[in-house]
């Protein structure tokens, strides 16, 4: 409207420098009026004050009015918030906290995200995947071999590649972030974990599975029977030992039918093998 009317206050006196150019909008003056009589939506369910939610990084997201705000900065008693979509959206809505007051700068250019607010309300009132086995003690974490000796991260049923670690904590990476373009990652500090971001792409059921399977399974050296060659060898220890009278070799202890040609060529081959 460009209305230029100015006032100024000192005190209880009020000085009005120019006349408005337009009506007075009653209408949004009555409904101002009564926001300031009720309660906010935040302090409905909790008289102490505002309500607090958790990030996924472990901070704290500020709800008000079913709007989410991020921390940006504190000074003394006062804390500053920006809202949650101001990078998404470009909303430029601010807020300050100070106990139990919140007093907001600037309005939203966006509608609240009620879906957004239910999940993150959801997650704070339900224990971690981990824990809803038994709350006493958590669940030890998946791991799977990967084709060259490393490991996956099973979380969930998607499989996570490792990235780097510091200190504590392991930093893991989407499986499937170079084939397609999946930004999720996930840090694991002992047996809990922190997933950053959502997935691109339903979890590979059939790759999970095939992964488990193989990691059952012995190796191939491991496939043959270990107990034949350890049978064979305790026989020939015995039979070397225990010679019977009339057999010149071991061979002819083990197998009494032998020809004495053939016996003779398997010890020769025995002895060269020996040396």
């Amino acid at each position: 409207m460009g209305c230029r009317s100015r006032a100024i206050t000192q005190g209880r006196r009020v000085t009005v420098m120019r006349g408005h150019c337009h009506p007075p909008d009653l209408g949004g003056l009555e409904a101002l009026r009564q926001r300031e009589k009720r309660p906010g939506t935040a302090q409905r369910g909790s008289p102490g004050g505002p309500e607090f939610l958790r990030t996924p990084l472990g901070g704290s997201f500020l709800v008000y009015e079913s709007f989410l705000y991020r921390r940006e900065k504190a000074a003394g008693e006062k804390v500053y918030w920006t809202c949650r979509d101001q990078a998404r959206m470009g909303c430029r809505s601010r807020a300050i906290t100070q106990g139990p007051r919140v007093m907001v700068m600037r309005r939203h250019c966006h509608p609240p995200d009620l879906g957004g607010l239910e999940a993150l309300r959801q997650r704070e009132q339900l224990p971690s995947p981990a824990q809803r086995e038994g709350s006493e003690a958590p669940q030890p974490l998946e791991f799977l071999r990967t084709s060259l000796g490393g490991r996956f991260l099973v979380y969930e049923s998607f499989l996570y590649r490792k990235e780097k670690a510091a200190g504590e904590k392991v930093y893991w990476m989407c499986r499937d972030q170079a084939r397609k373009g999946c930004r999720s990652r996930a840090i694991t500090q002992g047996p809990q974990v922190t997933i950053m971001r959502s997935h691109c792409h339903p979890p590979d059921l059939a790759g999970l599975e095939a992964l488990r399977q193989r990691e059952r399974l012995p190796s191939p050296a491991q496939q043959e029977d270990p107990g034949t060659d350890r049978a064979v060898d305790e026989a020939l220890c015995q039979a070397e030992v225990q010679t019977p009278q009339g057999a010149d070799t071991v061979w002819g202890a083990l197998f009494p039918g032998l020809p004495a040609s053939l016996e003779k060529v398997e010890s020769t081959q025995l002895n060269n093998e020996s040396q």
